[in-house]
């Protein structure tokens, strides 16, 4: 009868032991998660307003809000718990528009725990409005 239950200990250790290792060489390969859901920087000589959102693959709203950046200057905002605790990859559109609708930028961007948004403003350029990802 105790043997039966060392085989039943052991048999439900093994799995737990497997999945807790997976996750632990995961984090100790790939590094901590990056802060930021996103990087916002203005790289203009003249201040601009600035309205960000962030749609979830659902195309729920997860983020809204707008910002008065003057020139040089950058603000980012914390990656939400569920995106930074994840292992997994997920898509989020963001919805940029500049100066009250002057310019508008919408693009897809898969981030994951390793990732984050930028968003560059460059008011003279062809595209005044980049957004890009950062991975580590």
């Amino acid at each position: 009868m105790q043997n039966i239950r060392k085989i039943l200990f052991i048999l439900l250790i093994i799995p737990i032991i497997a999945i807790v290792g997976y996750y632990a060489l995961i984090f100790l390969l790939g590094g901590p998660a990056l802060p930021n859901f996103f990087e916002l920087t203005n790289h203009d000589v003249r201040t601009h307003e600035i309205s960000v959102e962030i749609l979830d693959s659902d195309n729920e709203s997860v983020f809204k809000e707008s910002y008065k950046l003057h020139p040089n200057e950058s603000v980012s905002k914390e990656k939400p718990s569920n995106l930074r605790n994840s292992f997994e990859s997920k898509e989020y559109t963001f919805r940029i528009i500049l100066d009250d609708g002057f310019a508008e930028e919408t693009t897809s961007v898969s981030l994951n725990r390793w990732s984050t948004a930028i968003i560059h403003l460059y008011w003279d350029h062809e595209t005044p409005i980049i957004i890009g990802t950062i991975v580590v």
